[in-house]
């Protein structure tokens, strides 16, 4: 189970920790880093030195560490703030560091948290509520409402949406054309099912490649108008006739060989990447942050790539994924001043436009479709348009219970079950509920 694993994660971490603290005691140092006193200011009182702590490489960490190298000699330098922007891994490996930190005491001042993770941290009271900076300095109305249910709770702020994506249906449109298909692609269930179909007569290969994934599975509940928990988060629709129609409609395919379903977690990701790389499968689903890597692939391997919205069923719908930015109750008072100010830059619209260029993530701001960079890139690359079209009329947001992440693997696990060793649907999805609502309920 995965809850076993960040437990050892954490453990790891703890010792590590202490490790480390008992040999900065040994050498006469403090354990903190830098010479920063209690108060996180430096020992001249000149400048307040901050830790920020993202997850993921790649364009994310270019995009982070540009970001915080801009506020340190923008707003930093003239309010006498440093942000120290530190690699933590995924958004798991960053959620288990943060509860080590958070038992060691060594927290961070601001980090992203991802969405499904928000829970974890607001049952255990570590986020510091934002309401009077955000009231004082953000226009509420400029963010997408989609994003705001992970953020807000009971209408207080305890993050402000950051790198944040949805999942689309990815095209090779090369692939589609070759096929006699229109390269603006499906946009219902029947119609993605028709051109699976065509895809693997014509050209003898997959239609669509997929795996099994729990936040997938939330958009294609979405799209059949429910949700994957309950209003008060105390139980699943798992076992509702809408999924196992769902899940019916993906292994009739399947069986048919006109789609690849790969088991969850990373060799579902690798396998999907193999398929559209090799051309292998003319479409898939994925999240929007994967758009700058796509276009880039495509480029080195001569075909052009095309986006859409998830084919609709009774309506169109996915949820949001990614992250926000977040200040923990851990921060001195006279720091959470220059932290808000960090959160409040790296999420504004310029800043945003940046980072929904470099990365892919949607931009969080409105706004943010007015700036040059989001206007020269959507007209050179409109596939990027298309992520912040479904993100504006579409989205909502994801489970905030705390025990929504152990209880995505157990729905991944019953999506392999189905999917992959051919286990009888209605049977494994009223199973899987059950132990789904018992996590919830913990």
């Amino acid at each position: 189970m995965k809850t076993a694993f960040l437990k050892r994660m954490i453990a790891v971490m703890l010792a590590a920790i202490l490790v480390f603290s008992l040999a900065s005691c040994a050498s006469g140092q403090p354990a903190s880093q830098g010479s920063q006193n209690s108060t996180g200011t430096s020992q001249n009182g000149d400048t307040i030195e901050l830790t920020f702590w993202y997850s993921f490489g790649g364009a994310n960490q270019v995009a982070n560490e540009t970001l915080t190298q801009q506020f340190n000699d923008t707003i930093g330098k003239e309010k006498g703030i440093h942000v120290t922007a530190e690699y933590q891994g995924s958004y798991n490996e960053t959620t288990a560091k943060l509860q080590a930190a958070a038992v060691a005491g060594t927290m961070p001042d601001v980090s992203v948290v991802g969405t499904t993770s928000m829970g974890i941290f607001l049952e255990n009271g570590q986020l510091a509520p934002l309401n009077t900076y955000v009231e004082r300095d953000l226009d509420t109305s400029d963010f997408f409402e989609g994003l705001l249910k992970n953020t807000v709770k009971d209408g207080t702020w305890y993050g402000v949406p950051y790198l944040c994506s949805t999942p689309i249906l990815y095209l090779n449109t090369t692939l589609l054309e070759k096929a006699g298909l229109d390269p603006a692609g499906p946009k219902t269930w029947d119609e993605l099912a028709e051109y699976c179909k065509t895809i693997h007569d014509e050209l003898g290969i997959y239609g669509l490649s997929t795996y099994s994934y729990e936040w997938f599975l939330e958009a294609f509940m979405l799209e059949y108008g429910i949700t994957m928990l309950n209003e008060d988060e105390t139980a699943c629709n798992l076992a509702a006739p809408e999924v196992v129609e769902i899940m019916q409609y993906f292994k009739d395919l399947k069986d048919a060989g006109y789609i690849n379903w790969a088991p969850s977690a990373d060799e579902g990701t690798g396998q999907i990447t193999a398929d559209y790389t090799n051309q292998t499968c003319a479409m898939w689903f994925s999240s929007t942050s994967g758009l700058s890597t796509v276009l880039q692939v495509a480029e080195e391997n001569g075909f052009e790539v095309g986006t859409c919205y998830i084919p609709a069923k009774e309506t169109y719908g996915v949820p949001i994924g990614g992250c926000s930015l977040v200040m923990f109750e851990s921060v001195p008072e006279e720091k959470r001043e220059a932290a808000w100010e960090f959160i409040k830059f790296m999420t504004d619209t310029e800043q945003t436009a940046y980072a929904s260029k470099t990365t892919g993530y949607v931009p969080l701001r409105a706004s943010a479709e007015e700036t040059d960079t989001l206007k020269e890139l959507y007209a050179e690359f409109p596939q990027y348009k298309v992520a912040l079209d479904q993100l504006r009329d579409y989205s909502t947001g994801r489970p905030l219970n705390p025990n929504y992440v152990e209880c995505s693997y157990e729905i991944m696990a019953a999506m392999d079950a189905i999917m992959v060793n051919d286990a009888d649907i209605a049977t494994t999805l009223q199973q899987t509920a059950q132990k789904v609502d018992a996590i919830l309920n913990q």
